[in-house]
């Protein structure tokens, strides 16, 4: 039971595999050239999990070409790798995913894929593969190296050797000119379309509550930004930048939330927190918390005891042996509101308001049960340094002391 409820975000992870993994495994070869006809199709075949091995390399192919390894890729194409470096993509196999499979690796490694299929996708990055018959079998093209630096370039943009990747600036389709490196790209706008992106952003399975634990795409589907064709790449990867800016970010947040006073009035002081610019619920998944606190000064601008007010801004949900069950939701879907108010004082001559943002809230939790049990050597040196981390990532990201009138 607490192996399961430990590791019990990243299982979810199985359930999405199971509903993309529908290609034709005989169309995936060496240098192919697959064309897309529908994005239906793009989702199902594009991300089968684990991306199949690449195959043998065409002969053509310098050593640089045919390397998986982020920094042979940076080396023409500079700006999207130092980006990517500064990502939570490139640290997607982390000491907190890690620290969770190291002691499943041996017996289980069914379930360690089921993970690595977003944080690690590419074959080569998988210790085991399934054989023709479907069972796993050690993996001669495995590059433990390569598992370590997470979600690369080329599990967003190579198959069978071949490149894929965005229209032109221009929205023009055209192939590259003979003798370019790694024979061009193939184009498509489907690298603009959210479902790329929900491929790992949206959990089919399980749905406490009605609602995936992962459920960004129909979170924005069911927005206006989706109505009026505002996508995941224009917040996430402005100007086409490898960003992905998200909940960790504070300029991100700042940029997505509007946290204003309310006119005090002579009953209560409040400030509201407004959803004017994610468009997705703020925030999306259910690791992440948001604290709001409004409490009430003195003339020495000391706090008055007992006038303080919090609130919470996330999603709770705990692992049970019969499933996931939602505990409460209080996200801001687009353009919605909380407001957190305390009851004035006579003695009140200032209020302050604070929004603290936790990134990993659930994690941390989470990491501090995991250590209080019992863990392998290795798994405990891991998950003591996830667990830093999770202190670490919070921040704070709103501060207002106001006179009351």
């Amino acid at each position: 039971m607490a192996r399961r409820r430990c590791a019990g975000l990243c299982v979810s992870v199985l359930f999405l595999v199971s509903i993309v993994a529908c290609v034709d495994r005989a169309a995936v070869g060496p240098g192919d050239q697959r064309v897309f006809a529908t994005l239906d199709a793009f989702v199902g075949a594009y991300w089968e999990r684990p991306i199949p091995l690449q195959g043998t390399p065409p002969d053509r192919f310098s050593l640089i070409e045919v390397s998986l390894s982020p920094s042979d890729c940076g080396r023409c194409h500079i700006p999207q790798y130092e980006d990517w470096q500064t990502t939570l993509h490139a640290a997607a196999y982390s000491p907190g995913l890690s620290g969770q499979l190291v002691d499943h690796e041996a017996r289980n490694y069914a379930f360690v894929r089921s993970c690595l299929a977003c944080h690690a996708p590419l074959g080569e990055q998988s210790a085991w593969v399934p054989d023709a018959g479907g069972r796993l079998v050690r993996n001669p093209s495995f590059d433990a190296a390569l598992q370590q630096k997470g979600l690369v370039c080329a599990a967003c943009h190579l198959r069978g050797w071949q490149r894929y990747g965005p229209p032109r600036r221009d929205g023009s389709l055209d192939p590259a000119p003979p003798g370019t490196a790694h024979a061009g790209a193939i184009r498509s706008s489907y690298f603009e379309d959210p479902r790329f992106c929900g491929s790992c952003h949206q959990f089919a399975q399980p749905a406490p509550n009605g609602k995936s634990l992962q459920n960004t795409l129909v979170e924005w589907q069911q927005s206006r930004y989706a109505r009026e064709g505002i996508v995941c790449q224009t917040c996430h990867m402005p100007d086409r930048r490898h960003l992905w800016r998200g909940i960790h970010d504070s300029a991100m947040v700042d940029s997505g939330v509007t946290i204003r006073w309310i006119e005090p009035t002579r009953g209560e002081i409040a400030l509201r927190v407004t959803n004017t610019a994610t468009g997705h619920r703020f925030p999306t998944y259910v690791t992440p918390k948001v604290q709001v606190v409004v409490e009430l000064l003195d003339t020495a601008r000391v706090p008055l005891a007992g006038a303080v007010s919090e609130g919470v801004i996330g999603r709770a949900v705990v692992s049970t042996s019969s499933g996931w069950v939602e505990q409460w939701d209080t996200r801001l879907p687009p353009d919605s509101s909380m407001a957190v108010s305390v009851p004035r004082q006579p003695a009140a001559r200032f209020a302050r308001g604070q929004v603290h943002v936790f990134p990993d809230g659930f994690y941390n939790t989470m990491f501090a049960g995991m250590l209080a049990r019992s863990l392998s050597d290795t798994a405990r040196v891991l998950i003591t340094e996830a667990h830093r981390r999770t202190v670490e990532s919070s921040y704070l990201l709103f501060d207002s002391t106001i006179a009351l009138p």
